[in-house]
């Protein structure tokens, strides 16, 4: 599984986030709606595109309108991400990752 940049990430959220296939436009919608996050639709397809060659997405293109489906479970990505950073920051520690976030915590109390 390839890396997905923070916007590719975002609409992986919203294909995600559905129980159907969605469509450029709804994923537009629910960018705009629950992310705050505007595309518009060039970039949108550029972004599908790749994420179709990264393997996250299948696309179904015999209907008038592309229809976009997870091909990863949301699940899978988020535990190879999550192992990925424990191994490659925390060298495997779990309990320095969990030292981090509590301190992290603590510092955003501070901040506030």
């Amino acid at each position: 599984m390839k890396d997905l940049s923070k916007t590719e990430l975002l609409i992986m959220k919203c294909v995600w986030g559905t129980d159907h296939p969605v469509t450029a436009t709804q994923i537009q919608q629910i960018l705009l709606e629950k992310y705050q996050t505007e595309l518009d639709r060039r970039s949108l397809g550029t972004l599908m595109y790749r994420l179709d060659q990264k393997g996250y997405v299948n696309v179904d293109v015999s209907t008038r309108v592309n229809l976009y489906t997870a091909k990863v479970k949301e699940e899978e990505a988020r535990k190879k991400k999550g192992r990925e950073i424990l191994k490659l920051w925390y060298d495997g520690s779990l309990d320095q990752l969990v030292s981090d976030l509590y301190s992290a915590e603590d510092d955003d109390e501070e901040d506030n």
